[in-house]
């Protein structure tokens, strides 16, 4: 039957729309559709779907009738009493299970479980999607679910595929009425191609002839399309995903007589260690230097990424040892790079790389060659050490937190509190923000009033604070008050509102310049952490 001598009126009911576009998109297009259950009144559209042994797929290619149906695939036992995990299939495999519960609650489908586990694959339940992710903690879809719909990436298939030793068959049962009259009745096509691993029939005739109510002919599409597994050498999956040949950047490791950049590979293979492997290649502990911006991604994405003294996480991924310590960059060692680093993550960070200047700094050497517990430098990681140690002691000592907990939305506020990374006006009212809201806004005035010997009538936070300092006789307590406030005014005319003459007043105040804003935020982490080292001398000794 050829289609261009069909009336074109009749077109849509010789199905070329599949036989054209859906059935060759099979393992070519980056989503299969593995499931698929559409009833109209003019159509009855089905899609499924099995796994087939590599050494069947002939066998399963040589008859148009499916291996494998929509109830099957469920664990029973058979007439022998011998248990059955997908029922009495031989070596088929159900790749969708129909969960039916008879009307009682809704159906719904599930990819199997051998596959989510084979790709570590989380379900986001609200939009009922499958996800894996990636070495840089990225988000990949890899199945969408849908009451008559099931969708997978073809790449996870064939990866899946690759290891199981075997095929997708995707099978496929299109029917379509039409209240039109074929010019010629019983038109028949029978493609088989070993090929493109393609076997359906289609059959078009007089509705007639087969007793269907209400329309005058009908057409009936059916069979298979197999999915070929990747070769297992180069399927992605370890150990087959050539990791030990992936490519290592060329990091700046120094510069030479002419003033130009030393490169070399962060490989840890090809770099020398205290063992005498590669004596003439840079030392794995050769250090790196970058620009403090490298960070910046980092800081921006807490909910993936954690900067702690001397660490960088990527939740459970990966993590990176390096020097955060220094007053100028941010230092980590050649061959960690290349240890601990995803390729993606080498390319980001060779971005920020410059020439060595200088050494590592105090505490770095101490804690990787001297193997010394040392405490950190910067005031920033030093702040937040002190901050949380403080806490704890006024607890222990006082019975009450000075400064309520954050809210689990506002947590990253403390998290990603830092030294601004550059001079921006932005960054700068970031971390004010940030810090007036562990500090000031979360001062615990309940306990403060109650706390407060012959009662406390103020109505602000910082004057609660301060006739409570004031009845517990801390010694010089208006100049802490009035930093406070002034970090206050700060925060409220630079992030709350617009800059104006108020600003320019508390900038003034504080020597805020647009050269030195990294400067003037250490200025006040020092201030801080003072502050609280004299509380704790004051009320909890």
């Amino acid at each position: 039957m050829a289609t261009e001598k069909v009336n074109p009126s009749l077109k849509w009911l010789l199905q070329s729309d599949w036989r054209e576009k859906f059935i060759p998109s099979l393992g070519i297009d980056p989503w299969i559709t593995v499931y698929f259950d559409k009833v109209t009144e003019d159509e009855n559209l089905g899609i499924f779907s099995a796994l087939i042994p590599n050494a069947d797929f002939e066998t399963s290619l040589s008859k148009i009738s499916w291996d494998f149906h929509l109830e099957d695939g469920h664990p029973c036992f058979n007439k022998n009493l011998n248990y059955l995990r997908f029922g009495n299939l031989d070596d088929v495999e159900p790749f969708i299970i129909r969960r039916d519960f008879h009307g009682i609650r809704d159906s719904y489908n599930e990819i199997i479980e051998e596959f989510r586990h084979f790709h570590r694959l989380y379900h986001d339940c609200e939009k009922n999607q499958l996800l894996k992710f990636d070495d840089r903690g990225d988000e990949i879809v890899v199945a969408k679910l849908e009451t008559d719909k099931v969708e997978v990436r073809l790449k996870e298939v064939r990866q899946f595929l690759a290891v199981k030793e075997m095929h997708l068959a995707i099978y496929f049962d299109f029917k379509r009425y039409s209240e039109s009259v074929l010019d010629e009745f019983t038109q028949e096509l029978d493609h088989k191609n070993k090929k493109d691993l393609t076997y359906y029939k289609l059959r078009a005739s007089s509705a007639e002839n087969f007793h269907i109510a209400n329309y005058k002919s009908f057409s009936y599409l059916c069979g298979k399309k197999l999915i070929s597994p990747f070769p297992l050498n180069r399927c992605g999956m370890w150990p087959f995903n050539d990791k030990d040949k992936e490519n290592y950047i060329d990091f700046i490791i120094g510069v030479d007589k002419n003033g130009d950049s030393v490169k070399y590979s962060c490989n840890p293979d090809e770099l020398a260690n205290y063992f005498g492997d590669n004596p003439n290649a840079p030392k794995y502990l050769t250090p790196v230097f970058f620009r403090r911006e490298v960070l910046t991604k980092y800081y921006a994405h807490p909910e993936r990424y954690s900067v702690e003294d001397g660490f960088l996480r990527c939740q459970g991924l990966w993590g990176l040892k390096l020097d955060n310590n220094h007053h100028e960059y941010i230092i980590v060692f050649l061959g960690d790079l290349g240890q601990d680093l995803p390729l993606d993550e080498q390319m980001y960070w060779r971005s920020y790389n410059v020439p060595p200047e200088g050494k590592i700094s105090k505490v770095n050497f101490k804690r990787s060659f001297l193997a010394e517990a040392t405490a950190p430098e910067q005031i920033d990681l030093m702040f937040k050490g002190s901050f949380v140690r403080f806490s704890e002691n006024w607890k222990a000592f006082m019975g009450w937190s000075l400064f309520r907990e954050l809210a689990e939305s506002d947590q990253h506020l403390f998290d990603t509190l830092h030294i601004p990374l550059t001079n921006s006006h932005p960054e700068f009212d970031s971390q004010v923000l940030a810090l007036t809201k562990v500090l000031i806004d979360s001062l615990n005035e309940g306990e403060i009033v109650k706390a407060t010997p012959g009662g406390n009538t103020e109505t602000k936070g910082i004057s609660k604070f301060e006739q409570f300092l004031k009845a517990h006789q801390y010694p010089n307590y208006e100049h802490q008050i009035k930093f406070l406030r002034d970090l206050q005014t700060l925060r409220s005319t630079s992030v709350a509102h617009r800059k104006g003459d108020n600003y320019k007043k508390i900038a003034k105040a504080f020597g805020l310049k647009d050269s030195n804003r990294s400067d003037v935020l250490k200025k006040i982490l020092v201030e801080v952490r003072d502050f609280l080292v004299s509380l704790e001398r004051h009320f909890c000794e």
